[in-house]
């Protein structure tokens, strides 16, 4: 387990260099990532190359123990290469070519900066190859923007579609081309989705294509390394809940995956815990963060500061949910450019004054006496949430805008499972689900016949499976399937739904069986059951005839099928009843304290944390030893504001 920081020393003098490093050794800091962004320092001009500054300023580094993460800098080509092959940067969607001086300024499908991306990275790696300081390499910079329109975007896409489709008449058919004379009769008239309103089935491929360039740039620069230091891990930073880019494809060469960790406000918890999940679920392993907020944050506005404790919190959360490495962005708060008020470690003074540089210091010492127990373990969960980078898309490409909250959806779910300290895996539609007690797929638009094999094995077999609104109603083309819905697991959940109602910011109330009201809104499915039980239905307005919830037993198994978006209430009792066996023994806690496990040869950390600016009460009704301090607990429990304990 890591605790380390980013570190940009071509922004200091060189006199600075072991003053920082005497205070990371102080501040328990052993590990840096390095050059994400120092292409310009480490080639200041064409096929000129600089890697001194680098070397010094690691030496300085090894001296006081500091291991290093080195970066590919190819998420900030500079101005030379760009004065050379202005072609380089991307062409945006009304037409203007993308200007220097941000940053991601590059076509990701332009074979000129693959190639100087391909020089850059092999000079880097035949420098550092044999330095046992680099244990690993960040590849780029958290891929995903921008998307580039430019002629050469457009015949690689119309390569992309020819491969995939073979004939220009399964295209069309596929596309649904015959809507608005659509159809297609050479490859060459397929244009980029620059228009409003384009036909989903359109913007599906053009997502997939996006991800896929984004794909093959990342294996390039994976493959690379790879070759010439094999002996070095290669990850790099997600951005957690981002939805551009199939996150799994991405993640398959990684080594491990690393995510950029800003949670902005503790009311950001569960949706911070859902990204931790998912990142989690990319690979089926542990993950790091690699970079952790340690205070205001800036780009469009500054946010408000951590409060002491804070950062200490949304640490230790980071470990709950699998981190094996937190790592702060940044080490010292720069002085100039557009982050300059993004704070870190050290602020702008650069002393060891920082409420931040006091709070790093004893998460190191604590980090340091719980380490021999806690490396190794893993979060183990009895519950998986299918979360589908196609379905997001579907969602989003339809009239240019969101029908629902892909991410608001599983939140209902995923909520109500947190605040009963279950923990919770983020799978495919085509993992195994049999080691899950129950499987959950809300908002899952397009169930192809792999997916549904899945699901119906998992329920045959005895598994609980749960659907939300709008399920199975489209094709893998983005076109809405013709049969009754839900489609091909009609049988399986015993229904039929004939009608819905799209409710936008509509209310209707809905009654559970045992009395309770709850409005519903977002999305009405109108659900006839067939051989299932209703477990509620709609009130008041006309849909009334109709159920809004209900479950069917399937040989072993049982499904439930949710057909509307509910208050938070609903899901919080609904779920409850359905994991009443689940839910961790032995600790009461109220709903600001979150409980997370990891868990190694049996043994079981259970990680409790008051996401709340004011003191907690829990309840143990057993003896447990808190991990950190080596002290017994039992009994009622004060936690002050922002505490974490670590119970065995």
């Amino acid at each position: 387990m890591y605790l380390g920081a980013d570190y940009y020393p071509e922004h200091w003098e060189k006199e600075r260099w072991p003053i920082d490093a005497e205070l990371m050794q102080r501040a328990g800091i052993s590990l840096v990532r390095l050059a994400e962004f120092a292409w310009s320092k480490l080639e200041p001009e064409d096929d000129l190359y600089d890697f001194a500054w680098l070397d010094e300023a690691m030496d300085i580094l090894n001296e006081k123990g500091v291991e290093v993460i080195l970066s590919t800098p190819t998420a900030a080509p500079p101005s030379w290469l760009i004065g050379k092959h202005p072609q380089i940067l991307p062409l945006l969607k009304n037409g203007e070519r993308m200007g220097f001086g941000k940053r991601r300024h590059y076509c990701i499908t332009n074979r000129t900066y693959y190639h100087y991306s391909e020089r850059i990275i092999t000079k880097l790696a035949e420098h550092y190859k044999n330095n046992p300081q680099v244990i690993g390499w960040q590849v780029d910079n958290e891929f995903g923007n921008p998307k580039c329109y430019c002629n050469n975007c457009k015949k690689e896409f119309q390569h992309w579609l020819k491969l995939k489709y073979k004939t220009l008449e399964n295209l069309n058919q596929s596309w649904g081309n015959a809507f608005w004379s659509h159809d297609y009769i050479c490859w060459e008239h397929i244009p980029l989705p620059i228009v409003d309103y384009h036909n989903p089935s359109f913007d599906l491929d053009f997502m997939r294509f996006f991800s896929d360039m984004n794909v093959k740039y990342s294996n390039m620069q994976i493959e690379l390394l790879k070759s010439i230091t094999p002996d070095k891990f290669v990850t790099h930073n997600f951005m957690g809940l981002f939805p551009e880019l199939n996150y799994y494809d991405l993640a398959e060469k990684y080594d491990f995956v690393s995510w950029d960790n800003y949670p902005q406000g503790l009311e950001k918890r569960f949706h911070v815990a859902l990204a931790h999940d998912v990142m989690r679920g990319l690979k089926k392993k542990n993950f790091w963060v690699m970079e952790q907020q340690c205070g205001c944050i800036t780009r469009e506005d500054i946010t408000p500061a951590l409060s002491p404790g804070e950062m200490r919190l949304w640490t230790y959360h980071s470990y709950a949910h699998g981190a094996e490495a937190v790592v702060y962005f940044r080490w010292r708060a720069c002085t100039f450019g557009i982050e300059q008020f993004h704070s870190g470690i050290l602020q702008h003074d650069g002393t060891d004054k920082s409420i931040t540089y006091k709070e790093t210091a004893q998460i190191a010492s604590e980090i340091d006496r719980i380490r021999p127990q806690l490396e190794g373990s893993k979060v183990i969960s009895p519950v998986a949430i299918i979360y589908d980078y196609e379905n997001i898309w579907v969602n989003h490409s339809y009239q240019e805008k969101p029908m629902y909250n892909y991410s608001d959806e599983i939140l209902r779910f995923y909520k109500a499972i947190r605040k009963k300290g279950i923990n919770v895996d983020i799978v495919k539609p085509t993992d195994d689900f049999s080691k899950y007690k129950v499987g959950i797929a809300p908002l899952m638009y397009i169930v192809d016949d792999k997916t549904t094999n899945n699901i119906k094995k998992y329920v045959k077999e005895g598994g609980t499976f749960i659907a939300g609104f709008r399920f199975g109603i489209k094709d893998r083309h983005s076109n809405i399937v013709k049969s009754i819905l839900p489609g091909k697991l009609r049988e399986l959940f015993g229904i039929s739904i004939y009608a819905w109602d799209n409710l936008r910011e509509r209310k209707i109330e809905v009654q559970t069986r045992s009395g309770e009201v709850y409005q519903a809104d977002t999305f009405a499915d109108l659900i006839t059951p067939e051989k299932a039980k209703p477990l509620a239905e709609y009130k008041n307005s006309w849909h009334a005839s109709y159920a809004a919830v209900t479950v069917n037993t399937f040989a072993e198994g049982k499904s439930y099928y949710v057909g509307c978006g509910l208050a938070q209430g609903f899901y919080d009792k609904f779920i409850a009843e359905i994991l009443k066996g689940l839910v961790p023994e032995g600790i009461k806690v109220p709903d600001e304290v979150e409980i997370t496990l990891r868990e190694k040869n049996g043994k079981k950390f259970v990680f409790v944390m008051n996401f709340s600016d004011k003191s907690s009460r829990i309840f143990l009704n057993k003896e447990y030893t808190e991990l950190k301090e080596k002290k017994k607990l039992q009994g009622e429990i004060n936690l002050d504001p922002f505490e974490v304990l670590i119970l065995v």
